[in-house]
């Protein structure tokens, strides 16, 4: 008979705490791996959005110059109107390599 009574005190597992323990490594990188990808764009954003507060321009890179076998960046304050400009020309200077490396891909074959 003690042994009816042991038995009723024991209770079902509880299968979410396992199923917690299962899922908190995946969720733990997961959670890392947004963390690193949107910290720096926040930082960058941030920077960005400190500058055009107290200057009402944007960091733009302009230009690329070769320098003694060097690439240098140029970065320069734009106005957010001519970094547009400057964002499509980067686009259509972009679109003509890809062609460019597309044509010789094609002429290889």
């Amino acid at each position: 008979m003690a042994s009816r009574a042991s038995w009723r005190r024991v209770s079902a597992p509880d299968v979410s705490m396992y199923v917690d323990e299962l899922l908190g490594v995946p969720r733990s990188f997961a959670c890392g791996w947004l963390a690193g990808l949107l910290a720096p764009v926040a930082a960058i954003a941030g920077v960005v959005g400190g500058i055009y507060l107290f200057t009402k321009k944007v960091p733009f890179i302009t230009e690329l110059v070769e320098r003694d076998g060097e690439r240098h960046l140029i970065v320069e304050l734009v106005e957010p109107q001519e970094a547009r400009s400057l964002i499509r020309r980067g686009t259509e200077a972009a679109q003509a390599f890809g062609d460019e490396i597309r044509s010789e891909l094609e002429a290889e074959e």
